[in-house]
């Protein structure tokens, strides 16, 4: 039948429903279309948050394990160097001392040394050997000078319990030895055995390579675990060798350090010598493994290991290198960070498992995926069912009316569209935004699906914005304590402008925010000055404290002295003083000096700190003050100190430093070091101001440097004596 023969009401009903199937029709397509689109676009930025998340997060987190690592092998390795550079330290004395008994003769008086005796097993005591081949009465008046040294070996032996024997073997054909294990070197009858020293190893180094040298380890006779020897030769009036000293200790204090480096739940530290064998370790087992039964010469070297990556990495740690490496050890991926000791071909290494480091992150990178997945699901579930929504939809709406099915279309796609246009915000990255869309169907779920996502975001990156904020917290108070601790040392220059007969300058730079090295000068009364300089053990806030009580109690002691000759007793009351309630074991180095303003005698004692310069007017030469070897203070309570004292004429001065001068670092990991020092003072301007002269020598020390990041603080002090 032609529409046109049909009734009018057919006609209309006929055209109505062929409009509203063509709109249906078209509509559906448009739609269908859209949330394809809107699907595509959704999945996409979806998984582009969530990809990003995942990767920024993770990487920021393995950073921060991997710093730790490095942190703590760069730590460990100082405590270590310190040790040895006290070792150092103890032999180059013994050699000064006995260099200078052995070239000024005149000043010292024949001493007497007992041979050895059975019954000072367990004591320490110095005794005395001969090789076979010498007459000891021909040496009679070289053995008493020599035995001038005994009192000093005597200090050091009873100032350190790892301290096994400190000797003095002369070229002549005897030994002098400082230990507790005299059963050793007597007969079965009790006399003393001879004893030629000339085929020991530390014996032939030194008088091949003439300078001090480090024995290769060795396991302690005394069952004392690893041990090693430092000698250096000393020298007679003519400048020749005239035979060696050395120490010997056990490396107990080292060992400890090693065990106790620990990181997380797989890591561990180790020390690997020159030869590539491991020295200490707390393993038993395994590839960095060590066993103190054996003979050390025997153990294996990592050189030789069939693992080329272990073998290369080792080569690299013998030859000084500072690095991050990631190596298989025993089947079992490692992060190995590793540094270099000072004054020994070792290295301190320390190892993390790899999948410790990277588990946070991957932890981290999986929650975030699994989230992503979750949204892209749900979207794309949402979206099936939008679509079988529609096909119901388009089948009610051909027996509906053209504009009901045009209602029903519109509002199906607006909380669509208005899907569509949240997202791309918060693509565009605005998280505050949220999708307020209420139909009751799974777009109101999608959408709240949204709004969680938005959510979890935003609170992560608030998170982030906390932790930096706490870090500019604590940076703002490390500021503020800076300023502090500036402010409690005295900086108004010149500080007594009534007082003509003399001048003082100082300068502190910390190596961190906070430092704990200080310098004070006061007035006991219109005659004493009192200058101090003093350096704390370790760095930042912790030293910074220890600092300020430390300057607070040597002042006041030093204000309740009634009498010059109570300037030792200022120090031993103040090491008590810091002794007590001292759990964290901090120490401080400290020279003290008072001047008598009017006759110009400069009365110090001195507590373990570097050995000041001394600038003579008369020879226009700086040269290095020489000082009693006292403990630092705050190590060990019931200490006396030895007070010495010097003139000092007019144009005279004294310069003071703590050890961040003489053991600057420039790239080449090289040391200042006191010869630099003094030849720096000596060549400077004579006339030049105090203010002037300190930063002459800072360009120096900086010239040095080559701009390697300083290590520790650098404080410097000049007093100088007006000519007036």
């Amino acid at each position: 039948m032609k529409i046109e023969r049909m009734g009018i009401r057919k006609q209309v009903l006929y055209l109505v429903l062929s409009c509203s199937i063509i709109t249906l029709l078209v509509a559906g397509g448009i739609a269908i279309y859209g949330m394809t689109n809107i699907k595509s676009n959704a999945v996409d930025i979806g998984i582009e948050i969530g990809t990003t998340a995942a990767e920024n997060s993770s990487k920021a987190l393995k950073e921060v394990s991997i710093a730790s690592l490095q942190g703590l092998v760069h730590e460990r390795s100082k405590q270590v160097n310190y040790i040895f550079n006290d070792f150092v330290w103890d032999v180059n004395m013994l050699s000064t001392e006995m260099t200078t008994i052995l070239q000024n003769p005149q000043n010292y008086s024949p001493r007497y040394v007992s041979p050895p005796n059975i019954e000072d097993s367990g004591k320490i005591v110095p005794q005395i050997q001969f090789r076979a081949d010498v007459d000891p009465a021909s040496l009679q008046y070289e053995v008493g000078l020599t035995a001038n040294l005994q009192d000093f070996q005597m200090r050091l032996n009873y100032g350190d319990t790892s301290i096994g024997s400190t000797y003095v073997a002369s070229e002549s054909g005897f030994n002098i030895t400082v230990d507790s294990i005299s059963e050793t070197r007597v007969d079965a009858n009790n006399n003393p055995l001879p004893n030629d020293y000339r085929p020991r190893p530390w014996y032939q180094k030194v008088m091949r390579e003439k300078k001090l040298i480090f024995t290769d380890v060795f396991v302690d006779s005394q069952g004392r675990g690893l041990a090693i020897a430092c000698a250096a030769p000393y020298y007679n009036a003519n400048g020749e060798i005239a035979g060696v000293v050395g120490e010997g200790r056990t490396l107990e204090n080292v060992s400890q350090i090693v065990n106790k480096t620990k990181i997380g739940e797989t890591g561990f530290g180790f020390i690997l010598n020159q030869n590539g064998q491991i020295l200490f370790s707390p393993k038993t087992e395994g590839t960095l493994s060590v066993d103190y039964n054996n003979n050390l010469n025997d153990d294996p070297s990592l050189f030789d290991s069939t693992n080329i990556e272990i073998a290369n990495t080792a080569k690299k740690m013998a030859t000084g290198e500072t690095n991050l490496s990631l190596v298989d050890i025993d089947g079992t991926s490692y992060y190995l960070a590793y540094t270099p000791l000072e004054n020994t071909n070792w290295s301190f290494g320390v190892v993390i498992e790899e999948s410790e480091v990277t588990m946070s992150a991957k932890t981290n990178k999986h929650l975030i995926e699994e989230s992503t997945n979750q949204f892209v699901d749900v979207l794309d579930n949402s979206i099936k069912m939008m679509i079988l929504a529609m096909l119901a939809v388009f089948v009610i709406m051909i027996v509906l009316v053209p504009f009901a099915g045009r209602s029903l279309a519109d509002k199906f796609t607006k909380p669509i569209q208005l899907l569509t246009d949240g997202v791309r915000e918060i693509a565009s990255g605005n998280l505050d935004k949220k999708l307020d869309i209420q139909t009751g169907n799974e777009i109101e779920h999608l959408a709240l699906c949204f709004n969680a996502m938005t959510d979890e975001l935003k609170t992560y990156m608030n998170n982030l914005t906390k932790i930096t904020a706490e870090k500019e917290r604590i940076a703002t108070e490390l500021d503020v304590a800076k300023n502090i601790q500036t402010s409690m040392l005295p900086n108004i220059f010149p500080p007594f402008p009534d007082k003509k007969e003399f001048n003082i300058f100082a300068t502190m730079n910390a190596a961190k925010e906070v430092g704990g090295d200080f310098y004070d000068f006061y007035l006991l009364d219109e005659n004493h000055l009192v200058v101090t300089i003093a350096d704390v053990s370790g760095k930042g806030i912790p030293a910074a404290l220890f600092m300020m009580i430390s300057k607070t109690i040597l002042k006041n002691f030093s204000m309740t002295m009634s009498n010059p000759n109570d300037f030792a007793a200022v120090m031993s009351l103040s090491n008590n003083q810091l002794c007590q309630n001292n759990d964290a074991m901090m120490f401080v180095t400290v020279f003290m000096g008072m001047l008598d303003i009017k006759t110009g005698e400069f009365t110090f004692v001195n507590g373990g700190h570097n050995p000041p310069l001394v600038y003579h007017k008369a020879t226009d030469s700086y040269e290095y003050l020489k000082v009693a070897k006292n403990f630092v203070l705050g190590g060990m309570e019931d200490i006396d100190f030895k007070q010495q004292s010097i003139k000092l004429n007019k144009g005279d001065s004294i310069f003071l430093y703590t050890d961040g001068v003489t053991e600057a670092l420039n790239p080449n990991d090289e040391l200042y070091g006191e010869e630099r020092l003094i030849n720096c003072l000596n060549r400077s301007d004579k006339n030049l101001p105090i203010e002037e002269l300190l930063a002459f020598v800072r360009t120096d020390v900086n010239t040095h440097v080559d701009g390697a990041e300083q290590s520790d603080d650098i404080t410097m002090l000049v007093l100088k004596i007006n000519e007036i």
